[in-house]
């Protein structure tokens, strides 16, 4: 596996021909202590989604419905998808879910070629190296903003981690200025709107494994439906039979 690490370094293109479980382990080889790419990203994406700003409201009843997300390591896709609509009668299911999807803005942007190439918020935690202990951080161009947002970050960072302080100044000094150094980065790369390597890599990688999934149930014919979508590929659904168990296998 050393080897492998050596030709990745040597030959960075390869890192496209990869997927993002493969290159979760082979950042878990160089440090055992690296941020799982698949973990943070489904992680972040269900946090996004059951927010406020995240839920749909289904009927006049305001039931709210929400997208949750999950990584099939089978498949090897990220699948984003909501559960338990309800067919309105009279309207064709391709339609139905077509109209459900345009309450989406965002996620309906995703489906469009022409702005395939912008990064989704919901996305976010996918990359990695813009995160800082547990967030993605934001800075605003605006150097005393940006200033207390790093300082308060910091303090964020003693808190949570306070058990790890000692009574030696020094090495506590110097947890801090790794931290520091760390936040420190993630500012300048932001500021001048750069992409890493890794950043490349993990777009390409989504651009392929990323799905948005509706499952809906025709109660008049005692049937239940998936609407699917590809980014990039339009906002019509492909429609097939399937119901959530058999979703939850996979």
């Amino acid at each position: 596996m050393k080897k492998l690490l050596i030709v990745l370094f040597l030959f960075p293109n390869l890192y496209s021909y990869i997927t993002l479980e493969e290159i979760d382990t082979i950042r878990f080889l160089a440090d055992e202590n690296s941020i799982s790419i698949i973990e943070n990203g489904t992680s972040f994406c269900n946090e996004y989604f059951s927010k406020d700003a995240g839920k749909l409201k289904i009927s006049k009843n305001n039931f709210s419905n929400i997208f949750l997300c999950k990584f099939s390591e089978r498949r090897n896709r990220f699948y984003i998808y909501m559960l338990s609509v309800q067919k309105k009668e009279k309207v064709s299911m391709r339609k139905f879910c077509t109209s459900l999807l345009e309450e989406w803005p965002d996620i309906l942007d995703h489906m469009d070629p022409k702005l395939g190439f912008q990064k989704k918020n919901f996305l976010g935690g996918f990359y990695i190296e813009n995160f800082f202990y547990d967030k993605v951080l934001s800075f605003s161009d605006n150097l005393e903003k940006d200033q207390q947002l790093i300082n308060n970050e910091i303090d964020n960072f003693i808190l949570k981690n306070r058990k790890k302080f000692s009574k030696d100044n020094q090495l506590n000094n110097d947890l801090i200025k790794i931290q520091l150094a760390k936040i420190t980065k993630i500012y300048k790369k932001m500021l001048s709107k750069s992409s890493s390597d890794l950043d490349t890599v993990i777009k390409q990688q989504l651009d392929e494994v990323v799905r948005y999934k509706i499952f809906v149930n025709d109660v008049k014919k005692f049937q239940s439906y998936s609407c699917n979508w590809q980014p990039r590929k339009g906002n019509k659904p492909y429609i097939k039979r399937e119901k959530f168990k058999e979703f939850e296998k996979i």
